[in-house]
């Protein structure tokens, strides 16, 4: 292992890789341990990753073991990277909203024939379930259509989560080969 931990200090990529494949089960122990709000569980992984980096470089054999030190730079990376996103300066950034990404969208204003058009789709729709749907499927799509989750719409209608799911199913199936 120290034969290892020079080669991939001196810059080995080879060496490099293979502490870090024998490093990654635990950098994911100790980053499954926490949350990063607006993050998720790979930028954690990464932090630790930047961690075991950073002791591979920093590592002085005559100061102890490498899986604790190793550990230790791990814990702390994934520990900072939690800080600084929960820190107050970071709270007005953290439901920032991308200036390009917006620059993109329109306003939600249709042209006169976008709104025809959305009109006479709808009214097909609405013909389609009428004469292809039972009142049961109508019943179930309308209530799923309103934004209820099929949990909701089966305690609502005193039906199990599999009749709700199988009824939305078949009148996908059938409302999509009416449309097509």
């Amino acid at each position: 292992m120290e034969q290892l931990l020079l080669r991939a200090k001196n810059g080995d990529e080879q060496a490099i890789e293979q502490i870090v494949a024998d490093y990654k089960g635990l950098v994911r122990s100790l980053a499954n341990r926490f949350y990063l709000v607006g993050g998720d569980k790979d930028d954690l992984l990464q932090e630790g990753m930047l961690g075991l980096i950073y002791a591979i470089n920093k590592y002085d054999e005559e100061k102890g073991a490498f899986p604790s030190f190793a550990q230790l730079c791990v814990l702390r990376q994934i520990l900072n990277a939690v800080k600084r996103d929960s820190g107050v300066r970071q709270k007005p950034l953290a439901n920032y909203v991308d200036l390009d990404a917006v620059a993109g969208m329109t306003d939600g204003i249709n042209s006169p024939l976008e709104s025809l058009l959305q009109k006479e789709y709808y009214e097909q729709i609405v013909c389609a379930a009428q004469a292809q749907l039972s009142p049961f499927e109508r019943q179930v799509l309308k209530l799923f259509s309103e934004g209820y989750s099929y949990d909701d719409i089966a305690e609502k209608i005193h039906k199990s989560h599999k009749s709700v799911d199988g009824a939305l199913q078949r009148a996908r199936k059938k409302l999509l080969e009416h449309t097509n």
